[in-house]
C-alpha cells in the first residue's frame, strides 16, 4: 500500500482521520502511523478501508505523483472562502481525475491539430492581443466561437466536467506536466453561457501564465483574453452599439455568452458609458438575471472522455467492470462520473482518437 494514496483516498471523500478510523473500524492512532508510512497494513485491514472509503482495493497501490492545483489565484481565492476539508477535498478528486485519465490514455494516442502556446503578455502588449494570437494560430473562424470545448479539444485539453464541491469554484486548470495532459475541470453546475466563458478564461491562464503573477492581475487578464477570444473587438463592435437588455438578450443567442458579459463588452468597447452600463446591471439585478438569465443557450460537448471510454469498450475489448477496475471505481461510481452506461451496438465512427499497437 502506498501510504500517500491511503491519505489522498481518505480526503477524496472529505473525511478525517477520527471518521475513517470510526468507519473502518481501525485506531485511529494505527491509521494515522499507516498514512505516515509507519505501520504495516494486512489485507484484513486494507479490505475494511477499501469497503469505508469505497474504492477498490487496488487504488491504494497506485504511485502517482500527487500535484497541487498550481493557481496562485485559487489559493488565494478560495482559500479565504472554503474550509480546508473541503479544499483537500477538491484537491484529491484533481489529483484522482488525473491518474484516471493517465490509465485510459496508457494505450490510446489522441491526434491533436494544434498546441498550446506560451505566450507573454509583455512581449503582445496585452491579453486581447494573446486571444488575437492564439485565435490566428487555431485558425478560428470569424465571429464566434461555435463550440469552445472542441477547440480547447482540438489542441490537446482535456475538459471534464464534475461536481467541485461550491459553486465558487468554476473551474480549475492544470497544465501538461510529464505524462500528463492538459486539463480544465469545470463545475458541471455552470450554465452554459458562463461555461463557455470559463473555458476561455481558464486557457488564458494556460497561455499566459506559465509564470507566476499577481493574483488580481492574473484574473483580470484571463478576463480580457477570454472576453477577446470569444467577442472580437472588430467583429462585434458593432454589435453593442445602442446596448439594451432586449439587444443582449438577442446578441446572447448569437454569441453564446451572458448578457452580463456582452453588457460589459459593450462598456469596455465604449459603446456605452459607465453610467449606462451601471443602469443595465442595476436593472439585471432588480430582474434576478444576475443569479439567473431568461435566455438560454446549449452547452458545448467534450468528446474525449466518452471517446476514451468506448474506444476501450468497443475496440481494445474490456467490459465495464474491467474498465471501472482500471480507473479504481465501483461500477455505480464509473458510470456516475464519466457519464457513460454499459455499451450498446456498434463502436464509434469518427473519433480522434487512436489505438497504440
Amino acid at each position: 500500500m502506498n501510504p500517500q494514496m491511503l491519505t489522498l483516498l481518505r480526503e477524496s471523500r472529505g473525511l478525517s482521520g477520527a471518521q475513517l478510523a470510526k468507519l473502518s473500524g481501525i485506531p485511529q492512532p494505527t491509521l494515522s502511523k499507516m498514512e505516515n508510512g509507519l505501520a504495516m497494513i494486512d489485507e484484513g485491514r486494507l479490505q475494511k478501508l477499501a469497503d469505508a472509503l469505497e474504492y477498490p482495493t487496488d487504488a491504494f497501490s497506485w504511485t502517482d505523483p500527487i500535484y497541487g492545483f498550481g493557481s496562485a489565484a485559487f489559493y488565494h481565492r478560495k482559500q479565504q472562502a472554503l474550509p480546508q476539508t473541503t479544499l483537500r477535498k477538491i484537491q484529491a478528486q484533481v489529483n484522482l481525475t488525473r491518474m484516471r485519465l493517465n490509465r485510459l490514455l496508457s494505450s490510446i494516442e489522441i491526434d491533436t491539430q494544434y498546441v498550446v502556446p506560451s505566450l507573454d503578455v509583455e512581449e503582445y502588449g496585452t491579453p486581447a492581443e494573446v486571444a488575437r494570437a492564439v485565435r490566428a494560430l487555431w485558425r478560428v473562424p470569424m465571429g464566434p466561437v461555435r463550440d469552445m470545448a472542441a477547440a480547447l479539444e482540438l489542441a490537446g485539453i482535456i475538459v471534464v466536467r464534475s461536481n467541485l464541491e461550491s459553486p465558487r469554484i468554476a473551474a480549475i486548470s492544470l497544465d501538461n506536466v510529464g505524462t500528463y495532459p492538459a486539463l480544465i475541470i469545470m463545475n458541471g453546475a455552470l450554465p452554459a453561457d458562463r461555461e463557455r466563458f470559463t473555458l476561455a478564461h481558464e486557457l488564458g491562464h494556460l497561455v499566459m501564465h506559465s509564470v507566476l503573477v499577481t493574483t488580481d492581475e492574473a484574473e483580470r487578464e484571463a478576463d480580457e483574453f477570454a472576453a477577446e477570444f470569444l467577442m472580437p473587438a472588430a467583429e462585434i463592435r458593432a454589435d453593442l452599439r445602442g446596448m439594451t437588455l432586449a439587444r443582449a438578450a438577442q446578441l446572447k443567442v448569437v454569441w453564446r455568452v451572458a448578457m452580463s458579459a456582452l453588457v460589459r463588452r459593450a462598456r469596455d468597447l465604449s459603446m456605452i458609458d459607465d453610467t449606462r452600463y451601471r443602469s443595465l446591471m442595476v436593472s439585471m439585478s432588480q430582474k434576478g438575471w444576475r443569479k439567473s438569465e431568461p435566455v438560454e443557450v446549449p452547452h458545448d460537448h467534450p468528446t474525449v472522455i466518452s471517446s476514451l471510454i468506448q474506444v476501450h469498450l468497443m475496440d481494445h475489448g474490456y467490459s465495464f467492470d474491467e474498465l471501472a477496475q482500471v480507473v479504481a471505481l465501483n461500477e455505480a461510481e464509473f458510470a456516475l462520473r464519466f457519464e457513460v452506461e454499459p455499451p450498446r451496438g456498434a463502436g464509434l465512427k469518427g473519433s480522434h482518437l487512436r489505438a497504440v499497437k
